[in-house]
């Protein structure tokens, strides 16, 4: 009998041994690395913004008599509404954003000079301006902090301006006389973008738009017989951008 338990005690005493030694040898396996996405800029992107515009249209005749019955200078104030859509690229490089983008707007952005008293008779002509759509080729310059991005930008901008010197108020429409003219320029501005879902950002914007000027001829024959307007315009809006990040996220380790 103590022999037997003897035995018994080595075999559970050897299994147990071998069961200690390839547990040891086992090699150990960390678990799995977690990876979270650090947000980032680069890559394509589309969205829909809008927003209000005012400005500031200087008129001036040439040729005309500039009396206290007629004066030939005019300047007036146009405000309105507009809204669009936009495409571009930006390229991140630490806390610093390059980007390219475009946009275009359908807008109504007008405004009427006061009563020109053109007499006697005073026939109560007025001057009128309209933006009727207008967008932008600019490059922007930005610095990312976490999910917020501040930049500044500037680059060409273009218009559809329609000008009127408008003598139907007294029902002589054969002296009304209209310039409808695409007009190339400048924008500069500044903005605030914001990362509030993957792939998706909130942005507010304001812009300064400077179209150059526009010309009314009122004879085929006199050149100086014409006027010229000299148009500006403020924009501020707010816009929606899907980002589409094509070049794959980036990850961190810990």
């Amino acid at each position: 009998m103590n022999r037997l338990l003897l035995g018994a005690v080595g075999v559970i005493t050897m299994v147990t041994s071998a069961t200690a030694a390839d547990l040891a040898a086992r090699p150990y396996a960390k678990a799995p690395a977690h990876v979270a996405p650090i947000l980032t800029w680069t890559g394509f992107y589309v969205g829909g913004q809008g927003g209000g515009g005012w400005g500031r249209s200087n008129e001036i005749y040439f040729n005309a008599p500039n009396t206290a019955a007629f004066v030939g200078t005019q300047t007036y104030d146009t405000s309105g509404g507009f809204a669009g859509g936009v495409v571009g690229y930006n390229w991140q490089s630490g806390a610093f954003v390059l980007g390219l983008e475009g946009d275009y707007h359908w807008a109504d952005i007008s405004g009427r000079s006061a009563v020109i008293n053109v007499g006697p008779p005073n026939l109560g002509d007025t001057y009128y301006t309209k933006l009727r759509s207008f967008g932008d080729i600019k490059g922007r310059l930005g610095y990312a902090a976490g999910p917020a991005l501040f930049f500044v930008s500037g680059g060409a901008a273009v218009g559809d301006i329609q000008h009127r010197y408008d003598a139907a108020l007294n029902g002589g429409a054969a002296n009304t006389f209209v310039a409808n003219d695409t007009r190339w320029g400048y924008t500069v501005g500044a903005g605030l973008e914001y990362m509030f879902a993957p792939n998706w950002s909130a942005k507010v914007e304001y812009n300064y738009i400077d179209l150059g000027k526009s010309t009314i001829r009122y004879s085929p024959t006199i050149a100086t017989l014409r006027s010229e307007w000299d148009d500006t315009f403020h924009t501020v809006k707010a816009g929606i951008n899907y980002h589409f990040n094509w070049g794959g996220p980036v990850v961190a380790k810990y």
